[in-house]
C-alpha cells in the first residue's frame, strides 16, 4: 500500500474514534425524555452551536474566494 493511503486511513480511523467518544459524552443526558433533555442541553450549551456557525461562515467565505478570479490578469 502507498504511504499516503495509510496516512489517510489512519486519519479517518482517528476521526471516527473521536466522533464515537464525543457521541458517548452527549448520550449521558438525563433520562426524562431524550428529546426534551437534548433540547435543554443544546439550549444551555451554546458553544457547540456557535462553533458550527463560525465554521460554516468560514467555509462559505473560502468557497466564495475560490470562485473569484485571482486578479493577476490584465483588466480588459
Amino acid at each position: 500500500m502507498n504511504r499516503e493511503y495509510v496516512v489517510w486511513a489512519a486519519a479517518v480511523i482517528v476521526l471516527l474514534l473521536v466522533g464515537v467518544l464525543i457521541g458517548r459524552q452527549f448520550m449521558t443526558l438525563p433520562s426524562e425524555t431524550n428529546t426534551t433533555a437534548f433540547r435543554l442541553w443544546f439550549w444551555e450549551a451554546r458553544s457547540l452551536d456557535l462553533a458550527v456557525q463560525v465554521g460554516l461562515i468560514f467555509v462559505g467565505a473560502l468557497g466564495i474566494s475560490a470562485l473569484l478570479p485571482s486578479g493577476k490578469e490584465g483588466d480588459e
